[in-house]
């Protein structure tokens, strides 16, 4: 069973999703150091309780990431750019002497790319009108060509429960994976409108 080096984050991310990372403290700049040394990558997994800086723990799924693009900003502080690769769940996690969580993993699956449905019209326009929206910006996305990559791009963009963005990663199939966000789009609709009665 691998063991990995884990970025807690406040936010999940999902594959194919490019998101930018600001590191200050020493034991992810010696990750970071370490990662582009080898030529490897990390796993970022979603904070459950605690904080991004300090301890933390995570929910039991995290994505694997590659460093796309670094930066040496000013004061120490390190901008990089990282992709989401590969799922994986964590089967236990310990701390390295330097605090760096680290966790025993088991691979899920990788999906194969399955054709946008033509009923998934109306969550490629929602996708569209999220990307259009001024804070997501810092977030870089490949262009939508499969199932997979609509729903990872949704999920990413959409405001959901930690527990319900965890539910998505966990997910094996992506037209399942669209079916769900589909559903909890409709449910927010329904309680977005005003009650007439």
């Amino acid at each position: 069973m691998p063991q990995i080096p884990l970025f807690p984050l406040n936010v999940a991310l999902y594959p194919g999703v490019t998101l930018p990372l600001r590191i200050f403290e020493q034991r992810y700049l010696h990750l970071v150091s370490e990662t582009l040394k080898a030529d490897s990558g990390f796993g970022v997994a979603l904070i459950r309780s605690g904080g991004e800086v300090g301890r933390a723990s995570v929910w039991p799924l995290g994505v694997y990431v590659n460093i796309v693009d670094w930066s040496q900003g000013e004061e120490g502080l390190l901008h990089v750019q990282v992709t989401g690769q590969r799922r994986f769940r964590i089967t236990s996690t310990s701390h390295a002497e330097d605090g760096l969580l680290l966790g025993d993993i088991v691979w899920l699956p990788q999906e194969a790319p399955k054709p946008i449905p033509a009923e998934c019209d109306g969550l490629l326009a929602v996708l569209d009108e999220l990307k259009q929206h001024a804070s997501m910006l810092t977030l870089k996305f490949d262009p939508v060509d499969s199932a997979d990559a609509l729903s990872w791009q949704l999920a990413q963009l959409l405001p959901l429960d930690d527990k319900v963005r965890v539910e998505l990663l966990a997910i094996e199939d992506p037209l399942v994976r669209l079916a769900d966000i589909a559903s909890n789009l409709d449910r927010w609709a329904r309680s977005s409108r005003p009650n007439r009665g």
